[in-house]
């Protein structure tokens, strides 16, 4: 596949994931929490109902019981959710990055993965302060930040491991097989 395709193909997909995070952030405070409870509510009934049927717990909470639940829950979950967010984020950008530097110069890709991580969390952050019941958080930017310093860093682990690795692996490999210095 050519470079250039590469580029828009990732390019779009970063953008779409852009696209839907500003889209998130423009629902409501009341609808976005009354969602993410829902949600929340439906993956303990589902977790409960497998579980059950496993032996492995014996609980059936009533409907009170998992709301309550689902609400103590929904504040910290949301947290994560805002850092698995940015960690998807990260990681497209840093494939973006790799691509347009044919993986050399990976301190600017870092750099730039970085920056535009930070400056789209704290204009998405700056874009609840329009959005009804919502406000803008510092907090939540750094939780962005550090979601996408981990989605770097697990980029960076991949790269690191399994493709240099494996590079590194097969060149010893036919290096060995044909005796040759390589």
């Amino acid at each position: 596949m050519k470079k250039s395709l590469k580029i828009i193909i990732i390019l779009l997909i970063s953008v779409f994931w852009m696209f839907g995070i500003y889209k998130l952030s423009s629902m409501t405070s009341n609808n976005s929490n009354s969602k993410s409870t829902d949600i929340i509510s439906i993956f303990i009934e589902d977790t409960l109902e497998i579980t059950n049927s496993y032996g492995i717990t014996s609980s059936h909470p009533n409907e009170q019981k998992i709301e309550k639940v689902s609400q103590l829950i929904n504040a910290p979950m949301r947290k994560v959710i805002h850092a698995t967010v940015y960690f998807i984020l990260a990681f497209f950008i840093m494939i973006l990055m790799n691509i347009i530097f044919d993986h050399k110069k990976y301190f600017w890709s870092v750099l730039i993965t970085l920056i535009l991580c930070i400056i789209f969390a704290g204009f998405d952050e700056y874009h609840q302060t329009f959005v009804a019941g919502r406000t803008g958080q510092l907090l939540d930017v750094i939780i962005d930040t550090a979601g996408g310093i981990i989605g770097i860093l697990f980029y960076s682990t991949y790269q690191l491991v399994y493709v240099l690795g494996y590079k590194k692996a097969v060149k010893e490999h036919f290096c060995k097989n044909i005796e040759e210095d390589c």
